[in-house]
């Protein structure tokens, strides 16, 4: 049965409505205040705290339809004219609504300089009024909301840039361990002097050559984050050959990579602990094992990656989400932070041996 590994989602932004109802609070405590000192502290202060308090609390409520606006009609891009169309009738509107409201509870409470006065006509008044103050109040909303969300989209996008960085660091020194283990690179070595010995100095030079360029080729990436699936496939060639010369001709590697996949840019690193998987953990286990397959295709939207081996099958417990592996731990922690729950990673049994596949978005 196949495991497939669920990649987290990010999360969403939003403004806390807590912090919403102090702001109000706060601004209401404001005008309060100022009206008193200007009504010369002749009307208490609490009658006029009520008023102001149920009007910008309305405002408060109000607030979050302002921001869905803001939200669903973002004023960027080559839309902007678009959503400007429906921000200015609407932000008319709410003012409508916020000074009907105000008209409406002066009316409900008997305020003193509107007492006998019809309602509409205290709406009117107000209206007009308080049309240009409650309008840039409409503005400083989408402003500020546009502010917060730039700000917490920065501070997500730093964070992010941290981790990958840390991911990539983890991933060179993954790669440097797989080549500089001691067994491989005793067991290269090992072949060039036998091969010296047999008096086959081109092979061992060409062995050491091979060994070389491998090694040069992960220096060279060290500040690469993502690369081209055509210089993924060139590195994987460069380290087959050394395992293939340590083998013989007993791994048949088979190549399938459509034309259109190869400017496709992946996470760096990102096939190597695959294919060595495949070899150490598959092909090395079973004697008549030989078969490594290689494939990559574009799928609509979607790039997808897969090497199979004809090695021994998985157990029947086995979990993708519990593996101890660094080299597969490692891809589905960037795979996550790179294309969130639009990527991932799964194996199955497939035929007569095991199938590791990775979907991830078409890039170029």
């Amino acid at each position: 049965m196949m495991k497939i590994l669920s990649l987290n989602s990010s999360e969403h932004l939003f403004l806390d409505r807590r912090w919403l109802i102090f702001f109000w609070l706060t601004i209401a405590l404001i005008s309060t205040q100022t009206l008193y000192i200007q009504l010369g502290m002749q009307v208490p202060w609490g009658e006029i705290f009520i008023v102001k308090l149920a009007i910008w609390l309305f405002w408060g409520l109000y607030t979050p339809l302002i921001l869905w606006g803001g939200r669903r009609f973002r004023i960027e891009g080559n839309n902007h004219f678009k959503d400007l169309i429906f921000h200015l009738p609407f932000s008319v509107l709410s003012i409508a609504i916020n000074v009907f409201f105000y008209a409406f509870f002066a009316w409900l409470v008997g305020v003193d300089s509107f007492e006998g006065v019809p309602l509409l006509n205290i709406f009117t008044g107000l209206f007009v009024a308080l049309f240009e103050w409650y309008f840039i109040i409409y503005w400083a909303i989408i402003i500020l909301s546009y502010a917060f969300a730039f700000y917490r989209s920065l501070k997500s996008r730093e964070l992010e840039a941290v981790q990958l960085e840390a991911q990539l660091v983890t991933a060179q020194l993954q790669a440097l361990k797989m080549q500089l283990q001691p067994h491989f690179l005793f067991n290269t070595l090992n072949t060039v002097a036998s091969l010296v010995r047999q008096d086959q100095k081109p092979m061992a030079v060409e062995m050491l050559s091979d060994l070389s360029s491998l090694l040069r080729t992960t220096l060279l990436k060290k500040d690469a984050q993502q690369v081209s699936l055509e210089e993924e496939i060139a590195f994987l060639k460069n380290y087959l050959v050394l395992e293939k010369k340590r083998f013989g001709d007993r791994v048949q590697v088979q190549w399938d990579i459509a034309e259109d996949t190869l400017p496709a840019q992946i996470p760096v690193y990102l096939l190597q602990p695959v294919v060595e998987n495949a070899i150490y953990h598959g092909l090395s286990k079973q004697l008549k094992a030989e078969v490594l397959h290689i494939k990559a295709s574009k799928e609509g939207k979607t790039l997808r990656l897969s090497v199979y081996n004809d090695g021994p099958s998985l157990p029947a417990d086995f979990d993708l989400n519990f593996t101890t592996g660094i080299g597969l731990s490692n891809i589905i922690e960037r795979l996550s932070q790179l294309y969130a729950d639009q990527a991932g990673l799964s194996i199955r049994n497939e035929g007569q041996g095991v199938q590791v596949s990775i979907f991830l978005p078409y890039r170029t």
